[in-house]
């Protein structure tokens, strides 16, 4: 059932690519892993941008397309631990992040 409002996943969006921005700095991550934390949560500032919904800025991508970036961008979530090596509060915070991807990408509406 899909009752999430893209208004709000529009601001989930946001903040979970400013947040990954921020805890990449402020957790001290170093190397590869903190590459990978800044550009994945620039990368979704950038897309959500790019949607089709309120609080985009050029409305190129569906929102059908956002949610598919969505669900890669889960699974990149969910990789990052493993692949990379992170502080404690980073893989924690990529486990929920990814969970909370993929919740909005069965819940979201489509428009």
């Amino acid at each position: 059932m899909r009752f999430v409002p893209t208004l709000i996943h529009g601001i989930a969006d946001y903040l979970v690519g400013a947040a990954m921005v921020l805890l990449a700095f402020a957790t001290c991550a170093t190397g590869a892993g903190f590459v990978a934390y800044l550009l994945l949560g620039l990368f979704a500032i950038v897309y959500a941008l790019l949607t089709d919904y309120e609080l985009g800025w050029r409305p190129i991508l569906t929102m059908p397309a956002h949610l598919a970036f969505d669900a890669g961008f889960a699974v990149a979530m969910l990789l990052l631990p493993i692949v990379f090596t992170l502080p404690v509060m980073l893989v924690w915070t990529s486990v929920i992040i990814a969970f909370m991807a993929g919740v909005l990408v069965a819940t979201t509406k489509m428009r």
